[in-house]
């Protein structure tokens, strides 16, 4: 039987991968072009059509409701209707893994916490909400999504009791596209792709889903959008136990970058490997001291050798106060 201490630890390491999921969708989508990409090529036509792309903007994501409470979005845009200059739309885009859970509860209190904050600034006409959630997964979800009346208690027939405060919102389920044919620019297929790819077990074949950032004719663009799948990929091997060799990401990046391949794969692998120990030694502060001095963090960034972060890992390991490690860092 598990202690205590087995079992959190067993629960914090089953977030983890989610977490890297969330982390490389909000840094994608949460570019003002890409959203628009994907709601142009991914979400409901009919809603599309009724805003104005051209001035869609970036929005707060924490809320505050009528308990105080704190809610924190994914990603939240702010958009106009076509020919009503006072009316807002607010768009909140969640990421949901395999299965929903609550989605539709979470979903109603940003609502209530959205609309909330704007009755409390006087306004008389609330903004238009509207939900587009991202599902990955390894299957397509063949049940009907989600509903708040799940929740609710329910008479003899199966009806749910009382009033129904109902939640609509639009499931972009992942799964379901083919990974060879999808849609929009290439920065949206290569983020979709790479996403299909690590979430439906196919970690090995990442290569493929790299393909679109050939069309990419800015070489800047080119590579900050491939330093960070890779670092997203290498994330994911890590979470499932396994590692990404310089040989499969020199493989991986021929097609794209030719000639120019064996330092590209070397640059941006180096530069995944430092983050990487350089994440590991702070994780292991953290762990073992809590709170760590902010000077300490920048001082760690600035150390790229790889062996010298191994070394650091040491030092921490066998440092019984902070002034100890920082004498063995300096």
């Amino acid at each position: 039987m598990e202690n205590k201490t087995e079992k959190k630890q067993k629960q914090s390491e089953s977030k983890r991968p989610g977490n890297i999921y969330d982390t490389f969708v909000k840094n994608v989508f949460g570019r003002v072009l890409v959203f628009v990409d994907f709601l142009l090529n991914y979400a409901d036509s009919e809603f599309v059509n009724k805003i104005d792309l051209e001035k869609i903007s970036p929005a707060p994501t924490h809320y505050i409701n009528l308990k105080g409470n704190e809610h924190i979005l994914d990603l939240v845009f702010f958009c106009p209707l076509k020919n009503q200059i006072d009316a807002k739309v607010i768009i909140i885009f969640e990421h949901a893994g395999s299965t929903f859970g609550d989605m539709p509860i979470r979903l109603l209190c940003y609502a209530t916490s959205i609309w909330w904050t704007e009755l409390k600034e006087n306004k008389t006409v609330l903004s238009v909400i509207y939900f587009i959630v991202v599902r990955t997964g390894t299957q397509p979800y063949r049940r009907p999504y989600p509903q708040v009346a799940d929740w609710l208690a329910k008479d003899e027939s199966g009806h749910p009791i009382g009033f129904i405060p109902d939640v609509n919102y639009y499931v972009v389920d992942l799964p379901k596209y083919d990974g060879d044919h999808l849609y929009g620019g290439p920065e949206l297929r290569a983020a979709i792709g790479i996403l299909k790819n690590m979430t439906e077990g196919n970690e090995d074949e990442f290569a493929k889903a790299l393909l679109p950032i050939m069309e990419i004719a800015d070489e800047q663009q080119q590579i900050m959008i491939t330093k960070e799948i890779l670092e997203f990929v290498a994330k994911v091997f890590n979470a499932h136990h396994k590692r990404l060799d310089v040989e499969a990401v020199h493989k991986a990046l021929t097609p794209i970058f030719n000639e120019r391949t064996k330092t590209m794969s070397t640059t941006i692998f180096d530069e995944i490997r430092t983050e990487a120990g350089q994440n590991m030694v702070l994780a292991a502060l953290r762990k073992k001291f809590r709170d760590i001095p902010r000077h300490l963090e920048p001082a760690i960034r600035n150390i790229s050798d790889p062996i010298a972060l191994e070394s650091l890992i040491s030092d921490v390991i066998e440092s019984k106060t902070l002034n100890e490690f920082e004498n063995a860092l300096r």
